[in-house]
Parts: C-alpha cells; structure tokens; sequence
C-alpha cells in the first residue's frame, strides 16, 4: 500500500538526474513520469473501500518502481561501474514497469467498472456483536447522549458519536436507541448502517428518504438542494430519531434546519466530521481506565458466576487488562481468550508485550475491524501510517521527528511547504482515529506534540509492513533470518546489542538497497559497529547508539539526507561530503568542558552544505564563515552556545527561523545578545527563540538584558538566565508573541504585574520553577496556562477569568486549594496536581 511513498521517491529521485547524466534519455524520463502520474490519477479515482481488490496489482507496481529506482540510485553513487551492464539492465526494467503499470491500470478499470458493495460487507468489520451486552465505564457518556435528545431547548439536529474501531460506539448508541424512554419520544426511529460505499452526503440522503418512503425522480438524484429540501420537509412531518451507523462520508456542509425537535445520531471513525456538521454536540468515546479495563476483562473470562479469581490471578489479570491500552474490543478478545484458562497461562499472556498479535488474515472481529480502518484510511496516507510502526512500543513519537524522518524518506513532494504538509498528513491520521493524539502543542491547540499508536494498530502495522517489505523490526537474532529482511526497505533496531553480532552484520549484505536504518533501542553504552553494506541509505538514525570516534564509511553513503549520530569526537571536515543532508542532528555521549576550554567548533565544510535544514549539535558551535557561503536553506539551529550567535555568523543563514541557545555559566562570558539587534532587521520570518543557561549561579546574571527580538516573533522559551520581572516590559511589548516559557530562574523576583495592553496575542504561558510569590496581570486572550514546581506562589489575581486551560502541579498546598476553589466557581477546564493527588 506504499505507491504513493514508491512514486514520489523515484520522483525525486528522477529530478535529480541532470542533462550531463547520459543513462536516461529526456524521452524515456518523461515517459516514466506520466506512467507514474497516470497510476496517481487513478489511485485518487479508486475508492478507498476498493482498494484492496487492485492490492496485488499495485504490490508488482511498487516492487518494478523500487527495482527501478535502486538501478538508478546505485549507478549514481558510482557513476563508472559497468556502464554497458548497467544500461541493458536499466532498459530492461523501464519495460518491466511499463508493463506492471499497463496491467495495473487495466484491473483498476474493470475493478471501478464493477457496481457492487464492498468485499468488506457489514458483518466482516462489526465488533458491535460483541460489545453489546458488555458496555463498561460509559455512564458519562451514555447521560450527556440522552440529556442532549431530551432537551427541549436544543435546536441542534446533529450529534456525532467518534472514536477508535472497537471503542464501543455503536453499542452505545444502540443501547440508548433502545431506551424504553427514547422510544417514546419519538414518532420514527431509524437505524441505519451507512458504510464505506456512501460516499458522498447525497447518498446518505437518498438512503434516509428510501427509508422514509419518499420516492425521489431519477433525475433528481444527483442533485444537493432538491434532495435537502425533501429532507427538510420530510422532517417536518414527524419528530424523527435516526442514527446513521458506519459514516465514512466526511463533507456534511449541508444539513437542514430541526423543526419538529428531530435528532440524528451519526456513529463514526472520522473525527474531522466535526469540522463539517452543523452541530456543537459531540462525544468522542474515552478508553477505559484501569479499573473498568479490569472490570470488563472479569466479567468477559468468568461467565460463570461460580468460577472465581484468586488474588494471585486477578493482580495478573489486572496487569493484562492494563496492557489492552483501554479499548474494550481488545479486552473482550482477550477476555474470550482466557476463558477456562490455567494460571500458568495467564501468567505467560502477561509477559507477552501485546495481549494479541492483528494481523489482516485473523478471523477475529477486532482483526477484521481494524484492518479495515487500515484500507480505508486514503491511499496516500498509508505509508504515513505504517510509517509510524518503525518505533517501539511506548515509545514517544515526536511530531516535529516523525515529519522529519517523513520528508527525508521521499513521502512528501519536496516543496517550501512540505513541512506544513507533513502535518496535515499526521492530523488527518489523527482525524480518522487511527493515530492517538497526546501532548498538546503550545502553538496551536488543536495540534499535538506527540503521538502514538494504539498497541492493535501498532501489531497490524508491524505485520503489514513486514509483509509490504515496508519496514522489519529487529529485537533478536531469530528476527534477522534471511526471509525476514530479503529486499526489506527499511530496518529497525529494537534492540541495539544485535548490532553486536557478526552473523547479523553478515545477514545484512543481503539487503544492500535498504534506504533506512533506525535504531530505537535502548541507549548503548559501549560501542557497536554500524553495518557498512547501506550504500543507498536515506535515513540513518544512530543516537542511541555510541561510538568513540565518527564512523567514516558513513561518508560513502551519498544518498543521505537525515543523520542522528552520538559520538565522542568531533565531526570530520569531510562530511560535506554528504551533499544531501537535509537533517543534522549531532550530539557527544558525555558533554564536559573544562574552565580553559573555548568554543568547540563544527569543521568549516559544514558551510558547504547547502541542503542542510534542521542542525542539532549540542555543545558544538557554528565556525565563522569562509568568503561567499551561506547556508540557504537552514532553518533550525539548535544546541550551539552565544559563540555561534554572531551577526558573522547569522547574516549567512538567511532562512533561519528558529534557533536554541545554550549557555554554560561556568564558562561563558556574560551575555547582552546584542547581535540580535541584527537579527531582527535581517531574518524577518524569525519565529521562535529558546535560551537555557546549563547549571545557572543564582548569585550572578549570566544573561543582562533582554534580547531585543525581533517583532515578528511568536515563541520565547527561557531557563536559567535570572532576568528580574522588571527586564519583561520589551518581551510584553511583542504584538505577535503567541508562547512564553519561563523555567528554572528564568526571571527572579516575587512580584509580576503586567499593564492593561501587553502581551496582545499571547496565548500559552509556562511558569515552571520560579521563585515568584504574587502575579497581577491582565491578558485576555491567554487560552491556557502551565504553573510547575512555583513553591512560594500563593496568589494569581481574577484575571484568569478568560483561561480557557489550567495546569497547576505540585505547588503550595494554599496555591492549590485556591486553584481548585477557582475552578469550581468559573468551571475552567483545570488539572490540579500535587505528589499525592491528581484531580
């Protein structure tokens, strides 16, 4: 399912080959081209729900094109290697993909020319069947659904019930579509089962009136307002309740007016439904907690009320309810498969990482249903997804990371947005409730920080990808047969030891072509060696992994675009070698300096390295720059201290927008960051800045004065400088600062008092580790507030009144009573967190 990533790739792939690269002739290159966009246009055109009668057709497209591609690839790293042979075998595979192409887009014909429902018919994908007399921990929800259908004062037609497949929605809205009360309230009720071949709202429209008897002239069918205007009226007859269960449609910009008091449930996936529907009422349906997760795994392997669980039993079975992640489908999979179990064998469940293994071929609902979540999910975001399977369980998922290593890995047209689309790609995945959201992002607060997978959906990922050749996980040396990684594009290290191994290193030469290799293992503390048969690696993520000196044959590998290296030496001068790299991201696995040590320099070729975005190079400095270079494209610079911080410096990074400051106060002088006079002249996209003074000396300012930013700026993060609260008034007076971020000493004093008309457009405010006592400010468009580890804090002033979030964890004990007491009176979504308590 990775045409979308294989078409792209080879696309770039292709771009990069120049007029004076004789092997390809702009005849054949433009040939491949429109082969390759006539499969995008009729991937755009298949439905999703059909998608996998054309999967083994569009598996031979990608195998040809990755063929393809490696020919090419590697005849560039060597360009004089057997160029007779090389061209023949390049020849001979163009025909190859032209033909796989031509059968490709011949099935997908017939496949869209054939009317009828779906492989995946209702009872293939329902887990409703088993949920239905099992609905746990719901009550909240159950109430706010019933409450909203009894209101005599709510107009809203629509109410939306989403969430993750097996979450239980349609058990909910059942149980409540059945409820001797709502049953009489209205005159009509509906429940309809919608489903993938629904694909548009004029459908669903002509399915209700079908339903409601209202006959509908064929030339009528297509067509939005006669159909809604039926709609309306047939409303307006009777007080009607319908529920409209399995909606994949996700275009509900037109709804009619609600009359009579009718209501329509709609039961679906897609969260972005929200964004649509003419509606403020809607539940998304939580995962248990571990109470109730325990609760229902109980009630779901003891049905016979004289089967009893001993102490030593129910902690174990506590423990494997824990490990189901909340979802009630999974728990009552795994309930049904420890019925009439022994001890021993609850005991083995328990120490397995999953409960169950998803696959697409297990005859369970949950497999099924899932599974079916994966096909319908739009076809070019299935690598995104299974992408996101290359990383261990628990394991944090970065946002900014997982666009990074998805723009290195080709998945996204290389354009000045392609960042911004690499986020669109993740939202949408978060929309079809396939992707859990987690922490909230400072910026924007419908975005996340970090994401993560549900452990079913994380299964299904790993063992689709295995089987795509998308990705193999590498945990032990029984993972690294010669089956499991032959012609794998990607290899994950879940397990650096392995690394360690000479028969896993000797296995590897037979995946000379894979194009990443990412290494999430624990942190290695001795060295491993790398393996050197990657020649055409994209991605190389090495930071778990320590090595004494940098790894040269790394320099061979010209196809690199994004590099995570730990390693004690410094960089070589050679690696502008790696013309590619778009990503730098370099770190040492112990940072000492000594007090006569000056500024440890980057080598002066990085100045060569022009596609470079994103440097991270903790305790290392940009050199000053030769005559004529520039760095174009960087963006992000991060981990340097104030000596990279030099109009010398910065006047050749035109692009830059984002830079992070780290100061060591035993060693460096004291800072004015004067170049930053500069810098707002010159970089007027700069958008955030972060300052973290390492080991700060309260008895002394390190940093003097406040930057003089620039005015465009919307985010400040800063740690340790010791600034007194009076320094504030030039940040205050930024009109478009949107994130402030005050941590560890940041400033110094008890009292804070802003004045009506500061800070304009500040949104999110962080106080952490501060040793205020008193705040007076007003600031009315602050959405949300943090306060951290504030011990003498005993007083915030009436002005939170407009804080839309609060977080307050582990401060005075008065702090958090009048915190808690606040959020009761003005009803402020609010967590109050102490050591003891979480509220």
């Amino acid at each position: 399912m990775g045409s979308c990533a294989a078409l792209i790739s080879l696309h770039q792939t292709l771009n990069r080959i120049s007029e004076s690269d004789d092997f390809l002739s702009l005849t054949d290159k433009q040939c491949i081209l429109d082969e390759m966009d006539s499969v995008l246009d009729k991937m755009e055109e298949l439905p999703s729900s059909r998608i996998v009668d054309a999967a083994a057709y569009e598996r031979r497209v990608i195998d040809a094109l990755l063929i393809f591609q490696d020919l090419i690839d590697s005849h560039l790293s060597d360009p004089d290697h057997d160029d007779i042979g090389f061209a023949l075998s390049l020849s001979q595979q163009m025909e190859i993909v032209k033909e796989e192409i031509t059968s490709f887009l011949t099935a997908t014909d017939k496949i869209c020319s054939i009317r009828r429902y779906s492989n995946f018919a209702s009872s293939y994908y329902n887990t409703d069947n088993q949920q239905q007399n099992l609905l746990v921990g719901l009550d909240d929800q159950i109430t706010a659904l019933k409450q909203w259908i009894f209101d005599p004062i709510s107009h809203d037609l629509i109410a939306s019930v989403v969430g993750m497949t097996g979450i239980g929605k349609t058990s909910l809205v059942k149980q409540v579509y059945n409820d001797p009360l709502v049953i009489k309230e209205f005159d009509t009720r509906l429940f309809l089962h919608i489903g993938p071949d629904y694909t548009r709202l004029e459908d669903i429209m002509l399915r209700v009136l079908d339903e409601l008897g209202v006959v509908i002239p064929s030339d009528k069918l297509d067509d939005k307002d006669y159909l809604e205007d039926q709609f309306s009226e047939a409303l307006s007859t009777q007080k009607y309740l319908i529920v409209l269960d399995d909606v994949w449609v996700d275009d509900y910009d037109v709804m009619p007016g609600n009359r009579k008091g009718s209501r329509i449930i709609v039961v679906s996936q897609i969260q972005r439904l929200l964004d649509y529907m003419y509606t403020q009422k809607f539940i998304i349906l939580p995962f248990l907690n571990d109470h109730n997760s325990w609760k229902l795994l109980h009630q779901t392997a003891f049905t016979n009320r004289e089967e009893k669980c001993s102490r030593e039993l129910e902690k174990i079975g506590k423990k494997i309810a824990k490990n189901c992640e909340g979802l009630p489908a999974a728990i009552i999979q795994v309930g049904e498969n420890l019925r009439g179990k022994s001890f021993e064998e609850w005991k083995t469940l328990s120490e397995q990482e999953d409960p169950l293994v998803i696959t697409r071929y297990d005859d369970t609902p949950l497999s099924k249903a899932l599974f079916f979540s994966y096909m319908m999910l739009p076809w070019h975001l299935k690598p995104f997804f299974l992408y996101m399977g290359v990383f261990p369980k628990y394991y944090g998922i970065s946002r900014s990371k997982l666009i990074k290593l998805w723009v290195s890995e080709g998945f996204l047209e290389e354009d000045p947005g392609i960042e911004e689309t690499g986020g669109e790609a993740l939202d949408d995945l978060i929309w079809q409730s396939v992707v859990l959201r987690e922490k909230l992002a400072s910026v924007n607060s419908n975005r996340f920080k970090n994401c993560r997978l549900h452990f079913t959906f994380r299964s299904l990922c790993v063992s689709e990808a295995k089987s795509e050749k998308f990705f193999h996980i590498l945990k032990k040396y029984t993972d690294c047969t010669l089956k499991n990684i032959r012609r794998q594009q990607r290899l994950c290290i879940h397990n650096n030891v392995v690394l360690a191994l000479t028969q896993v290193h000797e296995l590897m030469e037979s995946v000379p072509n894979a194009r990443s290799l990412l290494c999430f293992g624990p942190k290695q503390q001795y060295p491993v060696l790398l393996p050197s048969c990657f020649r055409l690696l994209k991605v190389l993520d090495a930071l778990a992994i320590r090595f004494y000196e940098f790894p040269h044959q790394l320099l061979a590998l010209l196809h690199l675009k994004y590099l995570s290296i730990t390693c004690d030496r410094e960089l070589p001068n050679s690696i502008s070698t790696l013309s590619n790299l778009q990503v730098l991201i370099f770190t040492r696995h112990h940072n000492i300096k000594l007090s006569n040590n000056g500024p440890i320099y980057l080598p002066i070729d990085i100045w060569n390295m022009h596609k470079l975005k994103q440097l991270y190079c903790n305790g290392f400095d940009l050199p000053p720059p030769p005559d004529d270079c520039h760095l174009e494209n960087l963006l992000t610079v991060s981990g340097v201290s104030v000596h990279s911080c030099t109009i010398e410096v910065l006047s050749r990074i035109p692009k830059l927008s984002r830079i992070a400051v780290q100061i060591e106060s035993a060693h460096d002088s004291t800072e004015t960051f004067s170049f930053f006079g500069h810098l707002a002249s010159v970089h007027a996209e700069f958008e955030s800045f972060k300052c973290v003074v390492v080991n700060p000396n309260m008895s002394s300012q390190i940093v003097r004065s406040v930057p003089n930013f620039p005015m465009n700026i919307k985010k400040i993060s800063l740690s340790g400088c010791g600034l007194p609260w009076e320094n504030m008034e030039m940040i205050a007076s930024l009109p478009f600062l949107v994130v402030l971020k005050l941590r560890w000493y940041a400033f110094c004093g008890p009292l804070w008092k802003t004045s009506t008309g500061q800070f304009p457009s500040l949104e999110f405010l962080l106080l952490e580790d501060l040793d205020i006592e008193n705040m007076e400010f007003d600031i009315r468009c602050l959405s949300r507030v943090i306060v951290r580890h504030c011990y003498k804090l005993e007083n915030i002033l009436d002005e939170l009144t407009y804080t839309e979030i609060l977080e307050v964890d582990d401060c005075s004990p008065s702090f958090m009573k009048k915190m808690r007491e606040w959020r009761s009176f003005f009803g402020t979504e609010a967590k109050i967190r102490s050591s003891s308590t979480d509220l």
